[in-house]
């Protein structure tokens, strides 16, 4: 519910931003500050496709999506990439033109209080979907704290140029515009690795290694494969129980594995494999031969 609710203000921010923005940058002639106003029109959109994902993602599984809608949310955190990007991209454009046009901005006092008042705003949501994501771990809140902070660094760019005229508005515009650029391709390939389902890092496989031997009668375990189903992960391994036990005792502690898994917050799904084993013939687990 917390999700819906920051990516919804998302959306209803980035209206009046843009408005605010649009309205401040006729009066000064800012081309600066009618840029800032077009990012945030792009971010009515981008942050509608986030509370979209936030919405899908929370759906339960269907006929069409039996493990669920996962990928919705990281499929979001990559369009949002896309966007910073661009915009990234289109703010060094314009200062690198800049350092060739005369400037005509004026200092109008109504365009410094929209841009201060956009830095401030945009801070603030910042540290909120910071909050948030730390809690859920979510890629799309992820996404948008990141954003958040490249909004608040484009309307500083708007504003100090404003103040100080073109020159340094043309060199803090270079810098920034690389950092969002920079900011944009990294939460893209990372958005990518959830998609396409990359691996968990090593911490998080010994995770699994260690909750699936903290269940008894499981005396050792192989041919363990887990990757990221959208923002969770899927979990195969194949348990070793001694083969004297019987169908319904063995299907018990599979069971008690995947139950056990599937309480680590990370993990959506587990399938557990049985492999029935002489324990007297292997006194060696399999485990110490990973």
């Amino acid at each position: 519910m917390q999700k819906e609710q920051l990516t919804r203000l998302g959306v209803v921010l980035s209206i009046l931003l843009f408005g605010g923005k649009l309205h401040a940058g006729l009066r000064a002639d800012s081309t600066a500050v009618l840029s800032d106003a077009l990012n945030s029109l792009l971010d009515v959109f981008s942050y509608t496709a986030i509370h979209i994902s936030v919405m899908l993602q929370e759906k339960a599984p269907d006929a069409n999506h039996p493990f669920g809608h996962r990928r919705a949310e990281p499929l979001a955190g990559f369009i949002i990439a896309i966007f910073a990007a661009i915009l990234g991209a289109t703010i060094i454009k314009e200062a690198g033109f800049g350092f060739f046009e005369a400037h005509h901005a004026n200092r109008d006092p109504l365009a410094l209080i929209v841009m201060s008042i956009s830095i401030v705003m945009k801070v603030g949501m910042g540290f909120a979907y910071h909050i948030a994501w730390s809690k859920s771990q979510s890629m799309a809140l992820r996404a948008s704290f990141v954003d958040s902070c490249n909004d608040a660094l484009a309307s500083l760019v708007a504003l100090v140029g404003l103040i100080l005229g073109r020159f340094w508005d043309d060199i803090a515009g270079l810098l920034i515009g690389g950092w969002i650029l920079f900011s944009g391709i990294r939460v893209g390939l990372e958005a990518i690795g959830y998609l396409m389902g990359k691996v968990p890092t090593e911490e998080m496989m010994e995770k699994i290694r260690e909750a699936t031997m903290e269940i008894p009668g499981v005396s050792a375990f192989n041919d363990l494969r887990a990757h990221f189903v959208g923002d969770r992960i899927h979990v195969e391994i194949h348990i070793e129980v001694d083969d004297t036990l019987s169908l319904r005792k063995a299907h018990d502690v599979s069971m008690a594995v995947r139950y056990r898994l599937q309480d680590l917050r990370e993990i959506n799904r587990a399938f557990i494999h049985i492999d029935p084993v002489t324990l007297w013939l292997d006194p060696v687990p399999l485990r110490d031969k990973m």
